[in-house]
């Protein structure tokens, strides 16, 4: 499994944008420096998710940016996609691991100390953490940790950490002083006015590179 993948993701919110304008989009992303792409769209039903993730899997396929699913295991086995991120309650792990194989990535959620203890004997690829600073993404964030909380988790983890929430240029340094491997984000993407410059700008911070200008 290649580390980069863990460096910066993308988490998808596609609301009302046109398909092909939102492909746009995530390609303008994937040029400038994205590592994954987590489809994270609840309120899609499921053909749609389908016909979403197809389109996505066909715009990253040229950068070879990996499709991370989040929830839905039966939706990332029928599109081949490269893995799936799983909360606390979206399913069994093992039972996850075993569905789709030992080439695929399995991240899961961590909201507590001990569930992380208890995620550090489980068959997957990396902890998602978070929130780390607020965020409205997420209605029912149990923690939010901050960096010194992240640090402390670091220390405690066996795998490598994902962290989210809050995240942007500002402060995505601290986050990977703190410990993380990489990031996820929503509104850093989908906030910013020059998308492919704060791409840019976010990959030269998490690989500790100096920013290619400031915002």
């Amino acid at each position: 499994m290649k580390k980069s993948i863990y460096k910066l993701i993308l988490v998808t919110i596609k609301d009302n944008k046109l398909l092909d304008q939102y492909l746009r989009f995530l390609t303008m992303c994937a040029e400038s420096g994205i590592t994954a792409v987590q489809l994270r769209e609840k309120q899609l039903p499921y053909k749609e998710l389908l016909a979403f993730g197809k389109a996505i899997q066909r715009v990253m396929k040229p950068f070879d940016v990996p499709l991370i699913i989040n929830d839905n295991i039966q939706l990332a086995i029928a599109i081949n996609a490269d893995g799936v991120h799983l909360g606390q309650t979206d399913g069994d792990v093992c039972a996850a691991r075993q569905q789709l194989g030992n080439d695929k990535i399995i991240g899961l959620t961590i909201d507590s100390i001990d569930q992380l203890y208890i995620a550090n004997n489980l068959p997957i690829n990396y902890v998602g953490i978070g929130a780390i600073f607020p965020t409205h993404n997420k209605n029912d964030v149990p923690t939010v940790w901050g960096s010194a909380g992240l640090k402390k988790l670091s220390s405690l983890t066996h795998y490598p950490i994902v962290a989210i929430g809050g995240i942007n240029e500002s402060n995505a340094q601290a986050v990977m002083q703190a410990g993380a491997s990489g990031i996820a984000a929503i509104d850093a993407f989908h906030t910013a006015v020059d998308p492919m410059t704060t791409t840019k700008n976010l990959r030269h911070i998490v690989e500790g590179i100096d920013r290619v200008q400031t915002p």
